[in-house]
């Protein structure tokens, strides 16, 4: 399995997902919940990479390609995680991630560039 290039965040934004749970209208007129599971899913992760030189932007674009866009899923590196506590407070280390969209870049002086991806939790 393809693992996310090894390149430190500048910034990371987390969505700590859902939880499987249903409402339903109850009898009385009020609320029912039912949880099907104490797992959340669809976790979503943000990564944003400032002044990379084209090679570093390079190593995403061809992850990205390689990994057919948003179909195959892959894990993320251990710098992905770099500057926070621990990723496992987070999400399980087995966790899988694929592309939501396209990687973004803005192209800077110097041919450096600022680069972010929208990650989704697949399990």
């Amino acid at each position: 399995m393809a693992t996310f290039p090894p390149l430190r965040p500048a910034v990371r934004n987390y969505d700590m997902g859902m939880f499987p749970v249903t409402t339903r209208t109850g009898f009385g007129g009020g609320s029912v919940r039912f949880s099907h599971g104490a797992d959340s899913f669809a976790h979503s992760l943000d990564l944003g990479f400032t002044l990379l030189t084209q090679v570093e932007a390079a190593l995403i674009r061809n992850h990205y390609r390689g990994q057919q866009g948003g179909f195959l899923p892959f894990r993320l590196s251990s710098e992905a995680w770099d500057g926070h506590t621990s990723a496992t407070d987070l999400v399980p280390v087995t966790t899988r991630w694929v592309y939501v969209q396209p990687p973004e870049e803005t192209h800077l002086a110097g041919g450096l560039m600022d680069v972010s991806v929208r990650l989704e939790s697949v399990g």
